[in-house]
């Protein structure tokens, strides 16, 4: 609600301000428009709130940037360990801990757990990592899980058996 202001001179000459209702009496050429106390409150109120919410929002942004920054310090040695995972051609060496130099005095120790499935020479594996950085301190464990098609951890007499079970399935479709 906006009330009208106008300033008058006592006979002391010091000016005071006198609120005029609107459309009351009085010069309208000489009174002001001005907020009243309580909608400047509200206002402010809503300004506060809308600053707050920006300000949680930018420290949820910051955090969200520094955990990414955190997980990826780790990606090229989680990439170098996926490669000598997929380079590994026994599946007994590869269920055994295995060690990997790092560059930057860095190493890791890793072990899959080979699990097959129901299609020939594809298997789950779950690989665990054991990464120590520069000076020998161990980081946190990181276990990842992923499927491999890899013909050489798969024995010869398991392979038939499942392509055979993938042949009968297969011919016993009916296609119109």
């Amino acid at each position: 609600m906006r009330t009208k202001l106008s300033t008058h001179h006592s006979t002391a000459g010091s000016p005071w301000l006198q609120v005029k209702a609107p459309g009351g009496a009085g010069d309208p050429a000489r009174g002001i428009l001005a907020f009243t106390f309580i909608e400047v409150m509200v206002a402010l109120a809503i300004f506060a709130f809308s600053g707050l919410v920006l300000a949680s929002s930018y420290m949820n942004v910051l955090a969200a940037q520094q955990a990414a920054l955190r997980r990826d310090d780790h990606a090229d040695d989680l990439r170098l360990v996926r490669e000598a995972l997929c380079a590994e051609p026994s599946p007994d060496k590869v269920a055994a801990w295995n060690d990997l130099t790092l560059p930057d005095d860095r190493s890791a120790r890793w072990r899959a757990v080979l699990t097959p499935t129901t299609v020939a020479d594809l298997f789950d594996v779950a690989l665990e990592i054991e990464l120590t950085d520069g000076d020998g301190r161990k980081l946190p464990a990181i276990t990842e899980t992923c499927r491999l098609l890899r013909p050489t951890w798969s024995q010869p007499a398991d392979r038939e058996t499942l392509r055979a079970a993938a042949r009968s399935k297969l011919a016993e479709r009916t296609y119109q």
